[in-house]
């Protein structure tokens, strides 16, 4: 037995007044006392929190944690501010790359560089001009290459555009994720792991698959998970139904794309963008959506779409509402990122019962009067996205992530960006947002009966706070994330 003691433990949406311990056995909580209580203290095991805030361990319900451990491995590009800044970067990580392994750079966006555009490939041959290099914009829908890297590329001969879009994106990227050994797969996720646990998670969820036909490395990532001090939970983020089925997965998409991104002018939008006429891109036909939803729903496997436009929310949730109207199974379907909905649009979403896994780093990054969703839709618009309040107002249960890599892993930015949304009308309590990433989490993966509370016989997942994540005098910290009783993380 273990006796975890000195905490204060969140319980029914706040924390305990007094200390509380926890009697954990075999990885369960056993028992929950008021403290003091000394015969539990001559328990040989004990883990003393020293008076911190004790949270239900965090999950993260819509990672791409081997693109972001793989990613953080190489050149983080959220700092530059010019041209010259970049090209700095990828001369120093060439100097030190061996062979002809790629170079990956990330968590690019051109607006708030100097020049407000990409590079252009002959800005990066000069710097790298015989190892293929993808440098990725933040929101991961565009990308641009190098000359070295565009050759080894079937299908780029004829496309004219240096900047990679839509399947160009899709398929320069996950060529060369293909090329990648099972060592090289293990070690990304190995990162990822520590990642989240430095930002206060004990479980992200995490796709797998180049968002067409293969799962890629899905068995391979499924037969290791014993290896990781976290859990995930996997998508395979396919169209390959057969393939999910194959090795056991109870769920299948994730970021199998609707539409694109607002940065990229490619979500689909039933409106034009701001001084545009441009709709953005529906990706897939109403009838090519509604035979794969119904399969997979057929064959019991939770679909997750991302569709961040009104009108690709529109196309994918309609056939959730039709399934539910003429096939209802309790699968809890998602609307991956759900960013654009107006009041009509929330109606349908509750009509429907699908389960918007949303992303409140997005506000705190794009949401304001001066922040791109407005550049990009218009002050009035802007308005309706990521409206987090709305949903739970309607009796929408919706869930947290980061997106990561697009935003951090990091609990305490995301609680207090659900706290503060930009319009105030769409801020979520201290409890909403704890409940996102907790018990809306679990239920999310159908295991609310065994994790997101700190209950009698629930699993002992907690994430140790040094304050609670409202505390407003001091900016609280991860202490430590405990995994089924045992500690797997420390600051």
């Amino acid at each position: 037995m273990i006796l975890l003691h000195n905490a204060y433990l969140w319980q029914n949406g706040g924390f305990s007044a007094s200390k509380k311990s926890i009697v954990i056995h075999d990885g369960l909580i056993e028992q929950i006392v008021t403290e003091p209580n000394p015969p539990l203290l001559s328990l040989k095991n004990k883990l003393d929190c020293g008076g911190a805030y004790v949270y239900p361990g965090f999950t993260d319900t819509h990672t791409h944690s081997f693109e972001g451990g793989l990613y953080s491995l190489g050149i983080d590009l959220s700092i530059v501010k010019n041209i010259q800044d970049i090209l700095a970067l990828i001369d120093l990580k060439y100097s030190k790359t061996a062979g002809t392994d790629p170079i990956f750079a990330w968590q690019f966006d051109e607006f708030s560089i100097a020049e407000a555009r990409f590079p252009l490939i002959a800005e990066l041959d000069s710097v790298s001009p015989d190892k293929p290099l993808i440098l990725r914009r933040v929101d991961g829908h565009s990308c641009i290459l190098n000359s070295a890297a565009r050759k080894m590329v079937s299908g780029l001969d004829n496309y004219k555009e240096e900047i990679l879009r839509g399947s160009y994106n899709d398929k320069a990227v996950h060529y060369f994720h293909g090329k990648l050994s099972e060592e090289t797969i293990l070690n990304a996720y190995h990162k990822a792991s520590l990642l989240a646990m430095q930002g206060g998670f004990s479980g992200v969820h995490t796709m797998i698959g180049d968002a067409n036909q293969s799962i890629s490395h899905y068995q391979l990532l499924r037969d290791n998970l014993h290896q990781f001090p976290i859990k995930f939970t996997l998508y395979p983020q396919s169209f390959n139904i057969k393939a999910a089925l194959d090795v056991g997965a109870t769920r299948i998409g994730g970021c199998i794309l609707a539409d694109g991104s607002i940065g990229s002018s490619t979500a689909a939008l039933l409106e034009p963008y701001n001084n545009s006429d441009s709709l953005g891109n529906l990706y897939q036909s109403d009838e090519f959506w509604g035979n794969f939803i119904t399969q997979a729903h057929k064959h019991n496997l939770q679909v997750g779409v991302h569709c961040i436009g009104d009108r690709a929310i529109t196309q994918i949730n309609n056939i959730y509402k039709k399934l539910k109207d003429t096939d209802y199974r309790d699968l809890r379907h998602q609307l991956i990122h759900c960013e654009l909905s107006n009041d009509s649009l929330i109606k349908d979403i509750k009509a429907s019962g699908a389960v918007p896994v949303m992303q409140p780093n997005f506000d705190l990054l794009w949401g304001g009067k001066d922040g791109l969703y407005t550049r990009m839709l218009g002050e009035k618009r802007s308005l309706n996205m990521n409206r987090f309040s709305s949903m739970v107002r309607n009796s929408i249960r919706i869930t947290g992530g980061s997106d990561w890599y697009i935003t951090p892993m990091d609990i305490v930015q995301s609680i207090r960006a659900a706290m503060y949304h930009h319009n105030p009308n769409e801020s979520l309590t201290h409890a909403q947002a704890v409940d996102i990433y907790t018990k809306n989490a679990a239920w999310l993966s159908g295991e609310e009966n065994t994790l997101g509370s700190i209950k009698e016989g629930y699993q002992a997942d907690f994430t140790v706070m040094s304050n609670a994540l409202d505390d407003e005098a001091h900016i609280p910290h991860v202490v430590s994330v405990i995994r089924n009783g045992i500690i797997v993380y420390e600051a």
